[in-house]
């Protein structure tokens, strides 16, 4: 009867540690989200200095974060966001401020975002 009780008690850890994890992967992704919307603003109001100075501290919250990130995600999800922020800076630096091109980097990069919150949720797709 230990034996049941002890896996039971394993079970229920492991599924409030997963539960955890996706909450405090959303909170993260969240904040990454807000600070490359409001990027985005200030491109289309060609404020490229604003944009590119969010656009960098989202970037040193992910390199922040890559240890917890490393452990608990692919890491080919991690490098393509890192590649994608590292594009859209590329955007923002240039000589040539094209905010077209920009948009369409920082909506991958959102999408991205949000998809690493939905492949980590306990959903029939993500299990099967």
């Amino acid at each position: 009867m230990r034996r049941l009780y002890l896996s039971i008690a394993l079970i229920l850890l492991l599924a409030g540690l997963s539960g955890l994890h996706v909450w405090h992967l959303h909170g993260f992704t969240s904040q990454l989200t807000g600070l490359l919307t409001q990027a985005q603003q200030h491109a289309r109001q060609e404020d490229w200095a604003g944009a590119a100075l969010l656009t960098r501290q989202a970037k040193e919250r992910w390199t922040g974060h890559e240890g917890y990130l490393h452990t608990t995600l692919r890491h080919t999800d991690i490098d393509a966001v890192l590649i994608s922020l590292d594009e859209a800076l590329a955007f923002l630096e240039g000589e040539e401020k094209q905010s077209a091109e920009y948009a369409a980097v920082n909506a991958r990069l959102l999408t991205q975002l949000e998809l690493l919150v939905e492949a980590e949720l306990p959903t029939l797709t993500n299990l099967l």
